[in-house]
């Protein structure tokens, strides 16, 4: 029986207090959610002593939340992990190119996590795996951890 080995599969985690930032949000609100993982993920790169990863990844995302599931309180509510599935890819690679896109200026002069910057991903193509939880937590705060599949 032959035993193929693969490569040394790299990998960060961090964890962001508060809630992900929600698909399409550069030019919202929502943006200071996107600097702030922004900023956790390259200080995760930075301590592992990675850069940004080329070929496919796995992305994990557990969001700790006090109402994941009560939908009809609208104050509590987190929302759909879809949503914030999709805003943490858009979040760890570039923003789009789309010249009706409009940045928040909360990334001004922020060369480091700027919207032009492929933090952790060039693409979220690269993402082949996805797993996502939301668990009851008076706390919220949310965990990423992003792996490396190359082989």
């Amino acid at each position: 029986m032959k035993v193929k080995i693969f490569g040394k599969k790299s990998h960060i985690k961090f964890s962001v207090e508060g809630r992900p930032p929600r698909k399409s949000s550069w030019g919202t609100d929502e943006a200071v959610l996107i600097a702030e993982l922004r900023l956790k993920s390259l200080e995760s790169l930075r301590k592992a002593g990675l850069s940004c990863f080329s070929g496919p990844v796995k992305l994990e995302l557990v969001m700790y939340a006090p109402n994941i599931m009560n939908i009809e309180n609208k104050q509590t509510y987190v929302g759909d992990l879809d949503t914030f599935v999709a805003g943490v890819c858009e979040s760890l690679q570039p923003a789009p190119t789309n010249p009706d896109l409009i940045i928040d200026p909360i990334f001004d002069c922020r060369d480091d996590i700027g919207p032009e910057i492929p933090l952790i991903i060039n693409d979220d193509s690269q993402v082949v795996s996805i797993i996502a939880r939301k668990i009851e937590s008076e706390k919220p705060h949310y965990t990423v951890i992003i792996t490396s599949e190359d082989s």
